[in-house]
């Protein structure tokens, strides 16, 4: 199959998160199955080091202006990577915002890149067997494709969407509908989710669970009874992990490599973080977190759950990531009030993020919705024991203690209580050196590889294929 990808962001070019990893993971193992895939996305400013092959002119009309941009081509690892330039739009140092908010042009510049995509399909006179678009910033294509080019061969392509993230929708204001041309029955606003969920020939998410809970509120974000409606034309396909990347026997990041039969270069790595951190060397456990600070990721309840467990354990806490002020701060404060134990890293850093997971005796995810998550995947790999809240794609993923089959540690109810009490199960679970070691163990052997998601993707896919010919 010859397959379009439309996305924002693609990992080793622009990442934010996991959107980034999975469209990468998912293209490259397609490859490897023998199909043609094609990446087409901004040329953010990030992007203008990159050398090109090619470079083809586009011109469109969109709501009766006249557009223009150009757009390069590359290949990285046999995927044809396709770089939509307009120095307006998007040639800025951050995809989404300037660091606080978001961009107030975010509408108008991720419309455009859907209609350039598809123009470049047209003007080029490319072949595509179907387009697959991920999250709100592709959505608009889903309408284009069905309103704007039915008397176009694109009117034969079917266009699969994927939600890795059904927060994030893109509301704006009536308006927008005619200055994107997008006028669908109502009048109100203009949500670029609800758009694709409507005019997309299939649409799935990146997990069994969290596919399940957005047929209802709140985690539906207001659009249950439009995922209810499209029940017969949805489904969960977990994220895969790209073990070429995320594997303890081969991570260049690493002071020693290890894997489940030898974990001596584990108690290497654990002492080398905590060197650098300035973190006593002990039998203690050492709690690791990589993540974006925000609410979804359960920071309301985990920051007060930590403040009151580190003064009552000798353990160790460290966390990374980039965020909300309000979480860095109150995290920031946690290492003032205890500077024996825990230590908050600012930023983002992957080389520190593989140490991290390498370093750890557990890794902190209590999401408080989870699409699919990627570091429990490299957590289970890295023999670092999760410790989740069982939602979405973690409930799937991670097998809760004290069962013979557990892969980590879990918690039911988005609250402090819990978190307090999952943290003692930790240390529980550490003390017990046997259980401790089968549940790593458990953990080391699970395989969640990309070759099965893209098998259920390619089956998706001449479902889309088979209902558009008939």
């Amino acid at each position: 199959m010859r397959i379009l990808f439309i996305c924002s962001e693609y990992e080793g070019l622009i990442k934010t998160g996991g959107l980034a990893d999975a469209c990468r993971g998912l293209a490259q193992s397609l490859v490897a199955q023998g199909h043609q895939v094609t990446v087409i996305l901004p040329r953010y400013g990030v992007l203008y080091q990159q050398s090109t092959a090619e470079l083809q002119p586009v011109y469109f009309q969109l709501a009766g202006r006249g557009f223009g941009c150009a757009v390069h081509q590359l290949t990285q690892d046999n995927v044809n990577i396709a770089l939509v330039e307009h120095h307006d739009f998007f040639r800025r140092e951050r995809p989404y915002d300037d660091g606080e908010h978001g961009y107030t042009d975010n509408p108008l510049r991720f419309a455009f890149l859907c209609k350039a995509a598809l123009e470049w399909v047209l003007q080029s006179g490319q072949q595509f067997d179907l387009i697959h678009g991920h999250d709100w910033q592709s959505a608009a294509a889903a309408y284009y494709l069905k309103q704007h080019y039915a008397a176009t061969e694109l009117a034969k392509v079917p266009f699969i969407f994927s939600i890795h993230n059904g927060a994030y929708q893109e509301k704006c204001a009536p308006h927008w509908r005619r200055e994107l041309d997008i006028e669908p029955q109502h009048h109100d606003e203009l949500n670029f989710l609800a758009t694709a969920l409507q005019y997309a020939d299939k649409l799935n998410t990146v997990s069994r669970g969290y596919r399940d809970e957005l047929m209802h509120e709140p985690e539906a974000a207001g659009l249950s009874a439009l995922y209810q409606q499209r029940a017969a034309d949805f489904i969960g396909i977990l994220n895969g992990c790209d073990y070429n990347i995320w594997h303890p026997a081969t991570d260049v990041h690493l002071p020693a490599n290890y894997d489940a039969d030898n974990l001596s270069g584990k108690a290497q790595c654990k002492a080398a973080i905590r060197t650098q951190l300035e973190l006593a060397p002990g039998k203690a456990p050492l709690f690791v977190a990589v993540s974006r600070l925000t609410g979804q990721k359960g920071y309301d309840y985990l920051i007060p759950a930590l403040k009151h467990w580190l003064g009552t354990t000798q353990a160790q806490v460290v966390v990374m990531g980039t965020g909300e002020g309000r979480y860095c701060r109150a995290l920031a404060q946690l290492q003032q009030q205890y500077p024996e134990q825990f230590r908050f890293v600012q930023g983002f850093s992957d080389a520190m993020a593989h140490q991290l997971e390498a370093a750890g005796d557990f890794f902190l995810m209590p999401s408080l919705f989870e699409p699919c998550g990627l570091n429990q995947l490299y957590s289970l790999r890295y023999g670092t024991v999760p410790l989740v809240r069982l939602t979405g794609g973690l409930k799937d993923t991670v097998k809760p203690w004290p069962t013979r089959s557990a892969t980590g540690i879990g918690f039911a109810e988005p609250d402090i209580a819990s978190v307090d009490a999952a943290l003692k199960q930790a240390e529980q679970l550490f003390a017990k050196t046997a259980s401790y070691k089968r549940v790593q163990q458990n953990g080391m052997a699970q395989n969640f590889s990309w070759q099965v998601a893209a098998q259920q993707y390619q089956a998706l896919y001449q479902q889309a294929l088979w209902a558009k010919a008939h």
